[in-house]
């Protein structure tokens, strides 16, 4: 999950960078934010556990 959330923040820093339209940057930060709320719900409703598994 912290891969996915880091790479769309680099790849929102290189739009940023590469000084690309404000459609895409926006593109971007909106479909990055969309995954992450994805994301967070499925591991919310998944196991909240945090204990080690053997």
């Amino acid at each position: 999950m912290d891969t996915l959330i880091f790479g769309g923040l680099l790849a929102t820093l290189i739009a940023l960078y590469r000084e690309s339209s404000r459609t895409v940057v926006l593109a971007a930060w909106w479909i990055l934010l969309f995954v992450v709320l994805l994301l967070t719900a499925h591991h919310i409703t998944g196991s909240l556990a945090l204990t080690l598994s053997y």
